[in-house]
Formats: C-alpha cells, structure tokens, sequence
C-alpha cells in the first residue's frame, strides 16, 4: 500500500508541469462562487493548494509510521521531511515549469506529521484493545525446551 500510494505522490510531485493547469480557471469560478454563499475570502486558490499539500502527505506519514512500527513511528515525520525537501529541490532543479516553495515544504511536513500521529494514535489503541498474549511454554519440539529461566 505504501509503494503504490507513493507511487501516486511522486507521479503528481514530478509531472513536468503543476497539474492544476487545466483545472485553476474551473477552481477560481467554483471558490468566487463559494465566496458568494457565504465562504471566507481567506478560502482562496493559495488556501486550497495549502491544504491539498497538507492532504496529499496525510495518508503517506500514516503508511510510513505504520510500516515503521509501535517504536520508530516517529521517524515518519523527519522522512517526510526530508522527502518534502527532496522534492521542492528536484522541482527548483530540474523542472522549469513547477514552483518550488518553502511554503510546500512546510505543508507537506505538516501532513506527514499529523498521519503519522494519527498512526501512532491507531497503534496505541490497537495495542491497549489486543488482549494480552498467554505465556509460551516450550513444548517437545520446541528448540528452547532446554533452557530454564
């Protein structure tokens, strides 16, 4: 799950051009006529592409801390960091056409780091509703049956 859902990130991140391209006129006519029932000004087209940057590394901090496990959860947060850099650095390099915005770094790490919480906090609760393990007794097969504690 991870693998394909990074794939995913990485075919947005890396498209040569913002894949908003087609879409921004249609997104601009839809937030005026938000903005017109009611919806804050403040909710405009850099608002929506915070947020969706934010929303994009969500479920990839919650897969990594899931993969890394009930002690090195946290390590989810400093890889998406990392990754988030990597990608604004690769899109200031090598694709002309793309933005790379500190403000991207910071949303992207946000969302990484609230899935990985977010992981942790399923981790922990799993943990304390999983009914404790009985003891293991070595039986005739076992290979330990010779060691006594």
């Amino acid at each position: 799950m991870l693998g394909l859902y990074s794939f995913g990130v990485a075919f947005v991140v890396l498209w040569p051009s913002p894949v908003d391209t087609d879409s921004r006129g249609l997104l601009n006519r839809i937030l005026r006529e938000l903005h017109e029932r009611g919806v804050p000004s403040f909710v405009d087209y850099s608002f929506v592409e915070f947020a969706a940057n934010i929303a994009m590394f969500v479920p990839l901090g919650f897969l990594l801390a899931v993969v890394l496990g009930p002690r090195r959860w946290w390590l989810a947060f400093f890889i998406t960091i990392a990754l988030s850099a990597s990608i604004e650095l690769y899109q200031f390099v090598a694709l002309p056409h793309r933005y790379a915005t500190v403000r991207d770094v910071v949303a992207n790490s946000g969302g990484g780091a609230l899935g990985a919480l977010l992981a942790a906090l399923v981790i922990s609760l799993a943990r304390i509703r999983r009914p404790p393990r009985p003891p293991r007794f070595p039986g005739p097969g076992d290979p330990t049956a010779h060691i006594r504690i």
